[in-house]
């Protein structure tokens, strides 16, 4: 069939005296066979290839992993072990660290500890990369310079001219890139000083403010105000943080019901939701208004600390500047090595090294302390906060009680003063009206 077909196709391209003979006729046979055979064998070989597409893309996920070095494709882990890094070291200093830290031998110290930084040890994917590059550049060089590859193989190598009037530029964008990350870590440091400063001077006006209940001469408002103010810290810290539950440390650092706990764990807005339970406390007791405006003005810091840690929080540094800064640092140390060829030869692999674990560890620095929450010790301050305003509450009875002896001693002492000196006080003579003219005291 398909060779009556190839024929009858192939007869109208033909003239009629060509196609009476028999000679034209068996070779019209010969050419038709050949054409099937061809046919027949490309057909197989697409078959074939196609099978081996379909086997290869069937284990070609195992030819690329063995092919390309885990650790230069897979920094999960990496990653994973310096964010751990950053949580131990989230300190708070006291003398001792102070003295320390400034101690002439913090150089040695340092350089110690290099080879266990965690953060020095996630640039090793970028340094081996760049590292692995300058090698192949001083590899290739070196078989052209012995003569081992053909006369057209060049030396890769180029002017240091480019790098000198670029350099400046590359220092630019990272003293720009680690000043704004700083200015970001320094805000919310100081925001979250003012939120723990702010603690204190609201519960101090929680204790001498807030008045006793009318029937019952107790004070279920304000320990309800102290019970939310002490959790205000803690829903603020995992309101920015993915680490631990703030239900455990609500259970575990503070005096709240199951009620109160499970109020404060259904809202979206956690913080938020504290600050109106606070508000809502201090606007049922009776209080002068003078010092409700004063307690307002904490409210307002506290929801001002809120917005400012959520603007940092949300809206990092510009993405085109962090990925202009990344491709000009791959970029300068990729071609580096065709730089430093001439003056340095095999020297180059080490110098290349070197300048690159250099320039991104103060990338990988700036961008560490971009979101300045993970590295601040938000546990010691959220901690400092709940303490002190429990040693308020412990101490203010005492100091209240204190103050109440001391107004009665200062009364009664008055009042016996004044007796004392009652028989024996002057006495104005009565001066008729409309008479101005100065009297003599008499006794």
């Amino acid at each position: 069939m398909a060779a009556t077909n190839v024929a009858s196709r192939t007869s109208m391209f033909l003239a009629p005296s060509q196609t009476s003979g028999k000679a034209q006729a068996a070779g019209l046979q010969d050419w038709t066979d050949g054409s099937l055979r061809s046919f027949s064998l490309r057909k197989n070989s697409v078959t074939a290839s196609k099978a081996q597409t379909v086997q290869k893309k069937a284990r070609g996920p195992l030819v690329v992993k063995a092919v390309v070095p885990k650790n230069l494709v897979d920094v999960t882990t990496i990653d994973e072990q310096k964010f751990e890094a950053l949580v131990l070291r989230r300190v708070v200093f006291n003398h001792d660290d102070w003295k320390k830290h400034k101690s002439s031998g913090r150089y040695f110290r340092h350089m110690k500890s290099i080879f266990t930084s965690k953060v020095i040890g996630a640039l090793g994917p970028a340094v081996s990369v760049m590292t692995g590059i300058a090698a192949g550049v001083v590899g290739w060089n070196e078989l052209v310079t012995m003569g081992a590859l053909p006369e057209w193989a060049p030396v890769l190598h180029m002017s240091n001219l480019p790098y000198t009037l670029t350099a400046p530029a590359l220092s630019f964008l990272l003293v720009f890139r680690t000043n704004a990350s700083y200015g970001r870590f320094d805000e919310a440091r100081k925001m979250w000083g003012l939120m723990l400063n702010r603690t204190r001077d609201i519960t101090r006006q929680a204790l001498s403010y807030m008045a006793r209940d009318e029937h019952t001469y107790e004070y279920p408002k304000r320990a309800q105000f102290i019970r939310h103010l002490q959790a205000f810290p803690l829903a603020y810290k995992h309101h920015f943080l993915q680490e631990g539950s703030l239900e455990e440390d609500l259970r575990q650092f503070t005096t709240l019901s199951d009620e109160e706990i499970a109020g404060i764990l259904a809202a979206t807005h956690r913080p938020n939701y504290v600050l109106l339970v606070m508000s809502e406390c201090m606007r049922s007791c009776h209080m002068d208004p003078i010092y409700r405006v004063a307690m307002e003005a904490n409210f307002a810091t506290f929801a001002d600390d809120i917005g400012g840690s959520e603007r940092l929080f949300k809206t990092p540094i510009p993405l085109s500047y962090t990925r202009l800064t990344s491709r000009f640092l791959v970029l300068y140390h990729m071609f580096l090595p065709f730089a430093l060829w001439d003056p340095l030869g095999w020297l180059t692999i080490p110098v290349t090294a070197t300048c690159a674990a250099i320039f991104f560890c103060i990338e990988e620095v700036g961008v560490l302390i971009e979101n300045p929450f993970p590295i601040l010790a938000l546990d010691v301050i959220a901690q400092s906060a709940r303490t002190n305003a429990a040693e308020l509450v412990s101490l203010h009875e005492g100091i209240r009680n204190l103050v109440v002896e001391d107004d009665l001693e200062m009364k009664m002492l008055s009042a016996v003063s004044q007796e004392a000196l009652l028989p024996h006080a002057p006495k104005m003579p009565t001066v008729a009206k409309g008479n101005y003219s100065p009297r003599v005291w008499l006794n």
